[in-house]
């Protein structure tokens, strides 16, 4: 009983701030307030039913309602087609699961993340600024939003902004363990609704609407306009499913939970073909999850509370109230959502942060705001990867250890030597580990040190880890010395894993077995007759 009253209470809270923000996804989307109600009830649902992760609201959200956004202004000619893109993501999310996706969204750097977030914040921002000062929607992105600035200056709503100033000022007052009582956007919502319906009454509202319950919208079939569509569908796809596990993730740390990713994504692509199959936008986890959580929601339970709140708007004829919201409001409440998707904390520490990370941060934020979404992913993983490998490769070739070893120490008193600090035999101890990252610079100094002894000894004994990069470079190395069937080196201590992948490469196809060896004293054995032999003709070609 205590767990189900904690998932009502908190379903009850998620849904003070779950449908004012799904009314302005769908302002925002371009498919108008009600698009946002029929999405968040599909992908509730859907998402309740297949979900497992505590605490979760699933609904319309930044990620998916931007592309949306854009996918209504120049990807598409009607709604069907628009409401086909999002089908289209739901069943691209679905085939994710064939690869696995979920498992892999941790590899995703912090900093990529934390620069992509702020990218949508700011994308949130500045293009809600317009509507937010009562002037009309312009498009373009934030591009778009700065050109038109000049006229939104000119067509300003006095008592628009005034409904904004007391909006973002409700937001920022309503704070600490007031928070935990309501959302700050829920009284953000009231706040300029009772101001927009008795005081500021000349503020653009969102007007005449047709709410009711929703009924199937066939999509829209072309070869041509589905080839068009995958773009647009894959971005959706991907950064709902981003999103998604990246706050199941989030969810968990502060649940104790654990998510099933696939389960997720399969639900929440199910939710999304079904959103645009009523109508509605995509999306995936709402920016209500965590209001949820914390009101005491550890279940689907929660998730479901808000579903029949938003059906229970959608059929008890509260058109006549949604049509009273001024759109200043609608614009506050993403503003308000833009603002918590920034980490000013992290931003303000940036400058103590590395290169690589700062770089990845302010790059990936720039790129989504002025190019797209999926660009700014793929420069910001890049970017991320390499400056990872730079890293790794510092202290993986920090483990290397490369040394003469004194021809007395293999040969012993058997043979008189003419130079007692003789080394003709270098050790080279391979690190534990050794990755793409520092295989080219580990080859360099091995290639290196095998020109400038007669026997060289590879040391792998500590070697844990290799990868098939590095597998193929240093097998190179060893082929090389084993060419024209010389035998001058001696590889010690292989793993049977290591072993197994570098014949499997072909990196040891040239090697004498007798030169595979468990241990130093073993390659001592094997090395002494190389050495004693190249002594010999030493001194040969000096009497000569």
């Amino acid at each position: 009983w205590t767990d189900l009253r904690g998932d009502i209470t908190g379903g009850l809270i998620a849904s003070a701030l779950a449908i004012p923000v799904a009314l302005g996804y769908g302002e925002l989307s371009g498919l108008g307030p009600v698009a946002g109600l029929y999405g968040a009830l599909a992908i509730g649902v859907f998402g309740a039913l297949a979900g497992n992760t505590r605490g979760l609201i699933s609904g319309p959200n930044s990620n998916a309602t931007i592309i949306m956004a854009l996918v209504v202004a120049e990807y598409t000619n009607n709604i069907a087609e628009a409401l086909t893109v999002a089908m289209l993501a739901g069943l691209i999310q679905i085939l994710f699961v064939a690869i696995r996706f979920g498992r892999y969204i941790s590899y995703l750097p912090i900093s990529l993340q934390n620069g992509f977030f702020t990218g949508m914040g700011i994308l949130l921002i500045v293009t809600q600024i317009a509507p937010a000062l009562g002037s009309p929607k312009v498009g373009g992105g934030v591009t778009g939003a700065v050109m038109a600035l000049p006229f939104t200056i000119l067509s300003v709503n006095l008592e628009a902004v005034g409904i904004t100033a007391i909006c973002l000022a409700s937001v920022v007052l309503w704070r600490g363990k007031l928070q935990r009582v309501l959302p700050g956007q829920f009284v953000l919502l009231v706040a300029g609704m009772l101001c927009g319906i008795f005081w500021l009454k000349d503020a653009p509202t969102v007007g005449q609407i047709s709410v009711g319950i929703p009924s199937p919208q066939w999509p829209a079939y072309s070869a041509e306009f589905l080839f068009r569509a995958i773009q647009p569908a894959f971005m959706i796809a991907m950064l709902s499913s981003m999103g998604l596990l990246v706050t199941s993730i989030q969810n968990d740390s502060v649940t104790g939970n654990r998510h099933h990713p696939n389960r997720l994504l399969v639900g929440h692509g199910v939710g999304n073909v079904a959103a645009g199959l009523l109508g509605g936008i995509p999306g995936g986890a709402s920016a209500a999850s965590f209001p949820n959580v914390y009101a005491g929601g550890t279940s689907f339970v929660s998730n479901l509370t808000v579903a029949l709140m938003v059906l229970l708007t959608l059929a008890t004829g509260l058109n006549a109230l949604i049509e009273l919201v001024p759109k200043a409001v609608l614009a506050s409440i993403l503003i308000a959502v833009g603002a918590t998707l920034i980490d000013f904390r992290l931003l303000r520490r940036l400058h103590r942060t590395p290169a690589t990370f700062w770089i990845v941060v302010l790059l990936t934020a720039f790129v989504l705001v002025t190019v797209d979404a999926l660009t700014a992913l793929i420069v910001g993983f890049v970017i991320a990867t390499l400056g990872s490998y730079r890293d790794t490769e510092s202290t993986e070739v920090s483990r290397l250890v490369s040394v003469p070893v004194l021809d007395r120490e293999i040969v012993g008193s058997d043979l008189d030597l003419a130079d007692p600090f003789g080394a003709r035999t270098g050790l080279v101890r391979i690190p534990d580990r050794v990755s793409i990252a520092s295989a080219r610079e580990i080859a360099r100094i091995i290639g290196r040190d095998v020109g400038e002894h007669t026997v060289v000894i590879f040391d792998f004994s500590r070697t844990d880890y290799i990868d098939h990069t590095a597998a193929v470079m240093l097998g190179r190395l060893v082929n090389a010395a084993s060419a024209n069937e010389r035998k001058d080196f001696v590889i010690v201590g292989m793993s049977t894993d290591v072993s197994d992948k570098m014949k499997a490469l072909g990196s040891l196809e040239r090697v004498d077995p007798s030169h595979l060896v468990p241990d130093l004293d073993a390659a001592k054995s094997v090395i002494k007759p190389m050495l004693e032999s190249a002594l010999v003709n030493e001194r040969l070609t000096d009497a000569s």
